[in-house]
């Protein structure tokens, strides 16, 4: 498995998990909407975002498996917004660890950050299970703060400071 800048072939498999069923169940961004024109539209700019940086995690045969991102990276004050998203052919490889592992490794090492903070839906056990493994504090809720189909869920937000980080890698 590596990090890599995105290429256009990667936008298949992008579009399969954006327009899954469990993506429109567990993610507070409606990826529904997303369409190949629009993907290839992010790939295209993704290394010339202002203050983000967003990688393809592949395989060894260069197939694309998810993204790791750092968003809204603040010089000033050393944060950033974790994200990841990963199709599901992908759960169970290892990939999701490996690439979350690299991109606070790029956070904390390479940016010199101080803290990375994400936020994820209550109702995603998956993935709050898996922050919590890779060494993520939870450190509050916004109670009824998405509204999906099924009316609003919790948004739970985690961080990891610099010392944690340094414990744990």
């Amino acid at each position: 498995m590596k990090l890599r800048d995105f290429k256009e072939k990667d936008a298949k498999p992008m579009l399969e998990w954006m327009h899954s069923e469990l993506s429109q169940k567990v993610f507070a961004k409606d990826f529904n909407s997303f369409t190949k024109e629009k993907v290839l539209n992010f790939i295209k700019n993704a290394k010339t975002y202002e203050n983000q940086i967003h990688l393809a995690c592949v395989d060894e045969d260069d197939n694309y498996l998810g993204t790791v991102s750092l968003k809204n990276i603040d010089d000033e004050n050393k944060n950033a917004e974790y994200a990841i998203s990963f199709h599901e052919k992908a759960f169970g490889t290892g990939a999701s660890t490996y690439a979350t592992k690299e991109i606070l490794r790029i956070a904390f090492e390479e940016l010199k950050l101080q803290k990375v903070y994400l936020n994820v839906l209550s109702i995603n056990e998956r993935a709050n299970a898996f922050y919590k493994k890779i060494g993520f504090k939870k450190v509050g809720v916004f109670y009824n703060h998405i509204l999906k189909k099924d009316g609003y869920k919790d948004l739970v937000w985690y961080e990891i400071q610099k010392e944690e980080y340094d414990e744990k890698y």
